[in-house]
């Protein structure tokens, strides 16, 4: 199977994302051609959503005396993507390999939380080795059906 451009990989994630939401919600997209927008989703409690799809790959972190590797997921959001009032959440979809067969694991993170973060944030594939930093929203679908506070 050929290697999928990030746009290919987006449009998968988004598919799994909207297929996820449609029994609870109306989604729209809203992608527009040649147009930015902060986020890729809207539900019809006007939740904004973000969705960001990454495959599994290996992180090489050298030390003066060793090397580690650990292997995860890694995104990007750019800029216009940081501010406040941009996306209520960030629906990460997390593929274990390129042909995108296997059912992802989906983590549900309010935009909030990333903000403190640089524009490139790490999930990383096992949590009981390393770090756990966003782990307690994996299959938090539930986040975007409660009321805004």
């Amino acid at each position: 199977m050929p290697n999928r451009s990030p746009v290919e990989l987006g449009y998968v994630g988004e598919s799994y994302v909207i297929t996820k939401l449609i029994r609870d919600f109306n989604i729209v997209s809203v992608k527009v051609p040649q147009q930015f927008f902060s986020y890729d989703l809207v539900t019809n409690n006007n939740k904004r959503l973000e969705v960001k799809t990454a495959i599994l790959r290996k992180f090489e972190r050298k030390h003066a005396k060793k090397t580690y590797y650990s292997e995860g997921w890694e995104f990007r959001r750019n800029p216009k993507q940081l501010r406040a009032e941009t996306s209520n959440f960030v629906a990460c979809v997390c593929f274990k390999s390129e042909d995108v067969s296997e059912t992802p694991r989906c983590f549900i993170i309010p935009s909030e939380e990333l903000r403190r973060h640089s524009e490139v944030f790490k999930i990383t594939a096992n949590p009981k080795r390393g770090e756990r930093k966003f782990w307690e929203y994996e299959d938090k679908w539930d986040l975007i059906a409660n009321e805004v506070p």
